[in-house]
């Protein structure tokens, strides 16, 4: 069959790919591999649409819309994860957080679309790679809810970006699922090289302290999982099954550390829902058959993610109290990022055999005060503030790690708990927490 004849009849030039979304439409992306091209142009509906809401998770770019009040009614914007600076939009109503577990994040969203707006015709836009000689586009970095959202749009927009990997897993879109197909900027997001600070080695080195051979890993992002990751260097048969993949496990996986070769399921592979990382990470993942980016309620399934022996997920938080509930995505009703896949993957994990969930923060913080100034709060508090939102139950923690120490909290009583977190406080901190569990009942 001519696929690159289809693909002639189907390509579009990039500045009329924005005035392909209809009226009322919900225009559906994923950060990574959202269409730049098409996003920058989004301002040019003006007077043309109206009623748009585009659902994204993790933006990596701000674009017009979030700060233009006259996009208001155009397009409004609603997000499964927060990227960085969504916050400061929420404040001003330009963007609304849907609360989810990150599996079931898109999968809740479109039940919503369908049961209360099924007149709403839904747009799927993403970057892809250049079309194979089977007719077939790669969603590369971005395996997530990819399938499931091409089987449920009416209207599928592919932004072809030369420099995407091309990947396996569910990234497919052949050219018949397609509407239309234009060229795009060719841009990349890239992962910032941030060096890891001693506070990181020292808590790198307490997470790796409790992950044994044979051990299969999830790891979230920020220097912490990076630092656990540089900490692994002497560990042997590793293997990964991870929400996001980075270049910290790549690394692992190139010096021979990560193997694959002991875990349960998808034994050889590495399984993730999407991958964030330098260009050399880009570059392992193209045509890597090793690498599967598969939809993220599959590989955020706890019923999946238990099969794995030894299944060992290491996720951080912003705060945490002394029961060991874990605020990891919000201050307050400020939403900073996204519940993720926290809960799925420490459930997950702590069903596994010989499985363990593991939370990883500093001590302290440093945060501003009404008046802009600076200050340094403890990162482990007595009881969290009324109003938080609470990402991870206490229930769902096996083991929390500052630079001071392991607290081990599986099984342990309310009174055990509090003991073993005052422990691993700042020292600063031991004393006012000591009052603070009195206060509370906790010892």
């Amino acid at each position: 069959m001519d696929y690159q004849k289809r693909l002639a009849q189907k390509l579009i030039p990039a500045e009329e790919a924005v005035i392909q979304i209809p009226d009322n439409a919900y225009l559906v992306t994923y950060g990574f591999g959202e269409p730049i091209g098409l996003l920058s142009r989004l301002a040019e509906l003006k007077g043309k649409r109206k009623g748009i809401t585009y659902v994204d998770s993790l933006n990596a770019k701000r674009y017009p819309l979030f700060g233009d009040e006259e996009m208001r009614g155009v397009v409004d914007a609603e997000s499964i994860f927060f990227g960085h600076f969504c916050r400061e939009y929420q404040k001003n109503g330009r963007i609304s957080f849907v609360p989810n577990h990150l599996g079931r994040g898109y999968k809740d969203k479109l039940w919503e679309m369908k049961r209360h707006h099924p007149e709403r015709p839904i747009v799927y836009a993403i970057q892809v790679s250049p079309m194979d000689e089977h007719g077939y586009f790669s969603t590369g970095i971005v395996g997530m809810s990819n399938r499931m959202i091409v089987e449920n749009a009416d209207i599928i927009l592919v932004e072809i970006n030369e420099n995407m990997p091309r990947t396996f897993g569910n990234t497919y879109i052949h050219i018949d699922e397609v509407t239309h197909a234009y060229q795009g900027p060719n841009e990349m997001f890239y992962m910032p090289d941030r060096p890891l600070t001693e506070t990181d080695k020292m808590i790198g080195q307490y997470v790796a302290d409790l992950i044994e051979d044979g051990s299969t890993l999830q790891l979230g992002i920020g220097g912490i999982p990076n630092a656990v990751a540089a900490a692994l260097r002497d560990k042997h048969d590793l293997g990964v099954h991870t929400e996001m993949l980075s270049d910290s496990l790549i690394g692992l996986y190139k010096a021979g550390i990560v193997t694959n070769h002991a875990k349960t399921i998808y034994k050889d592979k590495m399984v993730t829902a999407f991958s964030y990382g330098s260009k050399a990470a880009y570059d392992f993942l193209d045509n890597n058959p090793n690498v599967l980016h598969l939809e993220v309620g599959h590989v955020n399934d706890p019923s999946v993610i238990r099969q794995n022996r030894k299944m060992v997920s290491v996720n951080t938080t912003l705060q945490i109290d002394l029961m060991g509930q874990c605020a990891s995505e919000a201050i307050g009703t400020l939403q900073l990022s996204g519940t993720g896949g926290q809960t799925e993957t420490a459930s997950g994990a702590r069903q596994s055999e010989g499985g363990k969930s593991i939370i990883a923060l500093h001590s302290t913080a440093n945060v501003k005060d009404e008046s802009g100034e600076r200050r340094r709060i403890s990162t482990i508090l007595g009881v969290q503030p009324a109003g938080t939102v609470i990402s991870l139950l206490r229930a769902d923690v096996d083991y929390v790690v500052t630079e001071y120490g392991v607290a081990s909290l599986r099984g342990a009583s309310l009174k055990d708990r509090a003991q073993e977190l005052i422990g691993i406080a700042h020292p600063d901190y031991r004393e006012w927490l000591t009052r603070e569990a009195r206060k509370y009942y906790l010892i």
